[in-house]
């Protein structure tokens, strides 16, 4: 079973996207992909309530295909945070948590530990938009959690280091690389398997944001072996987030 473990879903001004379900899931259908787990745009740049309930709505209509991630916009909720991720889970059937970083609104603070916390009492992965010194924090106040770093270090607040990424991840047994990044560099995906082994990396496009067909590319056309290829393109997300694969 093929799953992308990074796929977003509702309109953005900012990243100029309006992309609903049923476009997600005919391009799945294209790209042999079996499931896709969703970040809706609302949540998580203005409004989590607004943007998870409309994932909601999306996921009862094709209960089969997407699988959710509950997302906050910030960690600086409190209370609100923590009971809307109870909602997610409980309510919506939500599977994971999705939260975005950046310099000047890092989630590398003591803000983020019960959301950390509250994501470890539920079994439920994190994918974060971090960069490995931010995982590092992260995995030190709550080892327990289930994180996925989302681009394995292959964005700009990361500096494209996927190296740093990888020797990051090797300290930390719950921290897991995701692999969709518009860095398409050579050996990548072979040597994070050979450092950290097959079942510590994620497949994910960042769709529509990314080309997923390259993304798909990085995986299918490398030197791994069927069974380390079938963990990365959707064992490895089926078994985080609680499922067979």
């Amino acid at each position: 079973m093929i799953v992308d473990a990074h796929v977003h879903i509702g309109k953005s001004a900012r990243l100029q996207i309006d992309v609903g379900a049923d476009f997600l899931v005919e391009a799945a259908d294209r790209l042999g992909f079996d499931k896709i787990c969703c970040t809706d745009l609302t949540a998580l740049f203005y409004d989590m309530h607004e943007g998870n309930r409309l994932l909601y709505e999306e996921m009862r209509r094709f209960p089969d295909r997407i699988l959710g991630y509950a997302t906050l916009h910030s960690t600086r909720f409190g209370r609100e945070a923590l009971d809307e991720i109870d909602r997610c889970v409980h309510d919506y059937g939500m599977r994971g948590l999705k939260i975005y970083s950046t310099p000047e609104a890092s989630i590398a603070e003591p803000a983020m530990i019960p959301i950390l916390e509250k994501c470890a009492e539920y079994n439920i992965p994190i994918l974060s938009h971090t960069t490995p010194d931010e995982c590092e924090y992260l995995m030190a106040a709550v080892p327990e959690v289930k994180l996925m770093m989302a681009h394995a270090g292959g964005q700009p607040y990361a500096k494209g280091d996927w190296n740093r990424a990888i020797m990051t991840a090797g300290r930390h047994p719950n921290l897991y690389l995701e692999t969709a990044s518009s860095t398409i560099d050579a050996g990548f995906v072979e040597a994070a398997v050979g450092a950290l082994g097959a079942s510590k990396i994620i497949f994910g496009t960042d769709m529509p944001l990314l080309d997923p067909y390259v993304q798909r590319a990085k995986i299918v056309q490398t030197r791994l072996s069927p069974q380390e290829r079938a963990q990365v393109m959707g064992g490895n997300i089926l078994q985080l987030m609680g499922f067979q694969a």
